[in-house]
């Protein structure tokens, strides 16, 4: 057997699937900030840099014996690290350590101990012979090259969709444990490790009861809330967090920034209820209604209720926040009401593949601009093919969470684009003074919530949430102190250019 080849295919494997795991425990950490990948990327690369630099240089002073000795201590190591390193970084982010030589530091030791193996894999593969030295560098290195290309597949698809990020570096590190006891075994041949092999079952061991005790854990010690969480579910989608709050007002947090609340009853208000209220106002009946964004399926309850609905397209890219509703009943009958699909996918491709689906009413659940990939939910182009999904007199409604630019492009690509409060309602035809009207308030108190009337008799919330004024793009223009601009799908100017900074 090639076992040189088998080492590389390991270090491709464990260094890329561990890189996949930093991404998503650094982008959790640093709240889906899109800054993040590039980071880890770059602390990854130092590490390789460093540790193939040192790797080279021990193949040219090592004998064959101890060059096996090497790989074998850096698996162990590495398996180490692998369990260790991620605690430590949590850790000192929870105390609020924030300093990026530390992290940078942390993760290039990740891939420093990996790619330290990699020349020695090699040197080891190499043949004295001319004529097969070139075969046998290649079968190393396209070893490596299906291992880096299987782990991500693997570790993304897989570990993360099943496991917890925490369970997830423990398999890798039980990988690297496995493979060093094969290697031991099969190429010293020697009495230790006899000792060895047993030794490392049962750290594997050790390590599998350590994960199931509390397998959340990373998680928990990370999430921007600082309490523990009432639930948190992982899945290859992201992380949902689920905090406790009083009278049923639970907060949900997608990546570790929030997300939305559990709460119904207007007169609180907590997650802005009269946002999407306003919608069944200034679209008296629609028939059909797309929304993009599911969260924990507050606003699905709402736009259920609202006259004259008879279907409701829900697109949502992560099924845990379906899992999630199911402990909240008035969310759970929403997503459970036969009007309403519920689509497992992301919205630019579903709407792309069904370009005949028309609607009267459109609300996106948007995320905050400055998150990761916000700009392919606020860019013109993306808007641009929502409105081709909309009926002449139809009306969306997005949550621009502060973007004068979110807002700026609304207006370039419909004729009418108002901001209240620092929601976005958009049209071809001037709606506002369907606000303003006589109907107005008698619709809001007629709305129920599941037969319940949703505002109580003496309730001045209605009101209140009607004299809240239609804010222009010119008059948002005058108060913002800069000239807005056009986000595209290019420029994601909201991510990078007025986005999040890491630290």
């Amino acid at each position: 057997m090639n076992f040189p080849a088998l080492l590389s295919f390991i270090c491709g494997f464990t260094s890329l699937s561990l890189e996949i795991l930093w991404v998503r425990l650094y982008g959790f950490a640093k709240l889906s900030t899109p800054a993040a990948f590039g980071f880890v990327l770059m602390s990854y690369l130092v590490g390789i840099a460093f540790g193939a630099h040192f790797g080279s240089k021990a193949c040219r002073r090592g004998k064959f014996e101890n060059l096996w000795n090497y790989s074998i201590g850096a698996l162990l190591l590495s398996a180490a690290c692998t369990v260790l390193l991620p605690k430590i970084f949590a850790n000192l982010t929870y105390k609020g350590h924030y300093n990026p030589a530390i992290d940078l530091a942390i993760i290039a030791i990740s891939s420093f101990i990996i790619a330290f193996v990699f020349p020695i894999a090699h040197h080891l593969g190499s043949d004295k012979t001319p004529e097969n030295q070139g075969r046998k560098l290649a079968t190393v290195y396209t070893a490596n090259v299906i291992g880096g290309a299987l782990g991500p597949l693997a570790t993304g698809y897989l570990l993360l969709d099943y496991f917890t990020l925490q369970q997830s570096f423990y398999i890798i590190a039980s990988l690297q444990l496995t493979f060093a006891a094969i290697f031991s075994i099969l190429i010293q041949r020697k009495t230790y490790s006899r000792i060895f092999a047993p030794a490392c079952s049962v750290l594997i061991a050790y390590i599998f009861v350590v994960s199931s005790q509390n397998p959340h854990s990373l998680i928990q010690q990370l999430a921007s809330n600082g309490t523990p969480a009432k639930s948190i579910i992982e899945n290859r989608h992201g992380v949902i967090t689920i905090f406790p709050g009083s009278d049923g007002d639970d907060s949900v947090y997608g990546g570790n920034v929030y997300d939305g609340r559990t709460n119904l009853n207007p007169d609180k208000n907590t997650n802005g209820l009269h946002r999407p209220l306003l919608l069944t106002v200034l679209q008296p009946e629609p028939k059909r209604v797309l929304m993009i964004g599911l969260s924990i399926g507050t606003w699905l309850a709402l736009i259920n209720e609202f006259t004259g609905v008879e279907h409701v397209d829900v697109i949502e890219i992560n099924p845990g926040y379906i899992s999630a509703a199911e402990d909240y009943p008035h969310q759970k009958t929403a997503i459970n009401d036969p009007r309403v699909r519920i689509i497992i996918n992301d919205a630019r491709r579903w709407l792309r593949l069904h370009p005949d689906a028309k609607y009267d009413m459109v609300i996106m659940n948007t995320t905050w601009n400055w998150r990761s990939n916000a700009s392919l939910l606020l860019s013109e182009e993306f808007l641009k093919l929502v409105k081709s999904h909309m009926k002449s007199d139809a009306i969306l409604a997005f949550n621009s969470t502060g973007s004068g630019d979110a807002f700026y492009t609304a207006s370039s690509v419909f004729d009418h684009a108002y901001r209240y409060d620092n929601f976005i309602f958009a049209g071809n035809q001037d709606f506002r003074e369907k606000k303003n009207s006589n109907q107005a308030l008698e619709k809001y108190k007629r709305i129920q919530l599941q037969s319940t009337p949703l505002f109580s008799k003496d309730s001045t919330a209605p009101k209140k949430f009607l004299e809240r004024p239609f804010v222009t793009i010119q008059q948002a223009s005058v108060s913002s102190g800069r000239t807005f601009e056009i986000v595209t799908d290019q420029n994601m100017i909201t991510e990078f250019k007025y986005g999040r900074a890491l630290y």
